[in-house]
């Protein structure tokens, strides 16, 4: 066995697990969006009442509102234009914050994982044709 087909061995070896754990992220990043959906910028309007505080936003199927919890209000920094997040299927869901990074997190690394299994691929073909 020469140095060429250890390389390819292990380069397959690399791939077939690269591939194998890409496709298992992408998976895992798609039921993690059809299970929680997908959510929209938008700016929020916190009005401060007698009877608590109000945030009004607009999506596409017009104005929304809800009552904003106690602390709710105390992490909002700027009433008049509060950076918010609605869900698309659902837009009388809204959220203060930005959505948490795991599915971003998740589908770049199965992007990565797959793009090591393709340059895992091309190493290989190259070699069998040069050794």
């Amino acid at each position: 066995m020469n140095a060429a087909d250890t390389i390819s061995v292990i380069t397959e070896v690399i791939g077939w697990f690269a591939l194998a754990v890409g496709l298992t992220c992408l998976l895992l990043a798609l039921l993690i969006r059809v299970a929680d959906g997908r959510w929209l910028r938008t700016e929020a309007v916190v009005i401060d009442g007698e009877g608590g505080s109000i945030v009004r936003w607009f999506t596409d199927d017009g104005f929304q509102s809800r009552v904003l919890s106690a602390d709710e209000r105390a992490h909002v920094t700027r009433p008049e234009e509060e950076p918010a997040f609605y869900k698309e299927r659902e837009p009388y869901r809204l959220r203060l914050h930005e959505p948490p990074p795991g599915r971003r997190v998740i589908r770049i690394l199965g992007f990565v994982f797959i793009g090591i299994a393709a340059a895992s691929a091309v190493i290989g073909v190259v070699l069998m044709f040069v050794g």
